[in-house]
């Protein structure tokens, strides 16, 4: 099948929507598909395919370039990664000669980035929501005029928001991301019971909707029991009012000897405090799936998450894993000082990666996409034919 896959995210992003576009297209080849990747960059690691440049931002020209792409490539079907409404409501019209599905990671006013009341969460979400409206509004017209084909996403709750914003049933698809399982892990816990140091790490963006300032009131109350915890954070910076918001914090709580944020922390880096953590805590606002804790849950024997996107059932049945409410500091303190307590299997790891192999994989994630993309193909030659 020939296959267009078209984004509007730059590639020059780290992690995110350019990482699920190489796997999709990397994995895709292997199994005999030929490929073309319509983006402001070739995507990485993805082998000979044919790239066709897109200028972003986009612009009105947006739905011509694409029409000239659709020309010269003549795909089976178009795969759209991201695309914003305004570009979804230039290029729906055209894209009506060929199937397609866009991959739907969010959706406003959801991890959306408000530049103020970080000290507040009912009223920054509010005021987030109210600035948001129109793109909000937008969005709602575009899935309930059947602007988009057919959507997937990569957990049930942002399936439960698009269906709620007007995208009918049989057309949305759930389709988790995929995993892979790391060699070589410690498989004993890590937690230090005699008095050395505590680890806890989260790897995510600067946002406020990554909760960042709930892991730090959680941390002050565990400085209690753990007098040497320390706190890592890695994430690629999104928002600069949100980290003088941190600072504020880390000073007004001191907590400077406990907290240290890396930005842009190259994956090296990344991987060496995955595995010198005794807690991957991620606790977030709102996630599309939240990939950064299914990747820590081959490394990290303890894990702690709020329950937004995937990370419920990434969790699931786990005895190293607890599952929090979102925005509740006290509720990530206690979930840390239960598993701290507890006596974990030498092979909780090896065994956790097994399930998570078995209920998540980039095998399952590619199988999934090419049912989809048969059964969409298929429809669009019934509808053609006399």
């Amino acid at each position: 099948m020939r296959i267009l896959v078209v984004s509007n995210v730059t590639g020059f992003m780290p992690g995110g929507v350019p990482v699920e576009t190489a796997r999709l297209i990397r994995g895709l080849r292997a199994r005999g598909h030929q490929l073309a990747f319509m983006g402001d960059i070739p995507t990485e690691g993805t082998g000979p395919v044919q790239h066709f440049p897109l200028s972003l931002p986009i612009d009105r020209s947006l739905s011509l370039r694409l029409r000239e792409v659709v020309n010269a490539f003549k795909p089976d079907l178009v795969h759209v990664m991201a695309m914003s409404s305004p570009g979804i409501a230039q290029i729906a019209p055209l894209l009506r000669s060929v199937p397609w599905v866009l991959t739907c990671h969010s959706v406003p006013p959801y991890e959306r980035k408000l530049q103020y009341l970080h000290w507040n969460d009912t009223a920054h979400y509010a005021a987030r929501s109210l600035l948001f409206a129109a793109n909000t509004s937008a969005w709602k017209w575009l899935f309930r005029k059947g602007f988009i084909s057919h959507a997937v996403v990569h957990s049930h709750r942002l399936e439960d928001i698009i269906r709620r914003y007007g995208q009918p049933m049989n057309r949305v698809s759930l389709i988790p991301l995929g995993y892979e399982a790391v060699e070589n892990v410690n498989c004993s816990s890590h937690v230090a019971m005699s008095g050395g140091p505590f680890r806890l790490l989260t790897i995510g963006g600067i946002a406020h909707t990554k909760g960042y300032h709930d892991a730090l009131m959680a941390l002050a109350e565990l400085r209690r029991v753990f007098p040497k915890i320390e706190y890592t954070i890695i994430g690629e910076m999104r928002d600069q009012s949100y980290a003088r918001f941190l600072e504020a914090m880390i000073r007004k709580l001191e907590l400077g000897g406990s907290v240290r944020i890396f930005v842009n922390a190259s994956d090296a880096e990344k991987d060496e405090a995955l595995r010198r953590s005794d807690v991957y805590l991620q606790p977030s606002h709102e996630e599309g799936f939240c990939l950064a804790y299914i990747e820590a849950a081959s490394i990290v024997p303890l894990l702690v998450g709020t329950d937004t996107g995937a990370i419920r059932l990434i969790s699931a049945n786990d005895i190293g894993a607890r599952v929090v409410p979102v925005g509740q500091p006290s509720r990530i303190a206690v979930a840390v000082r239960e598993l701290s307590a507890i006596s974990l299997p030498r092979d909780l790891l090896l065994r956790r990666q097994a399930r998570l192999a078995s209920e998540f994989s980039w095998s399952k994630y590619l199988d999934t996409h090419e049912s989809l993309y048969i059964r969409l193909r298929q429809n669009d030659q019934a509808s053609r034919s006399p």
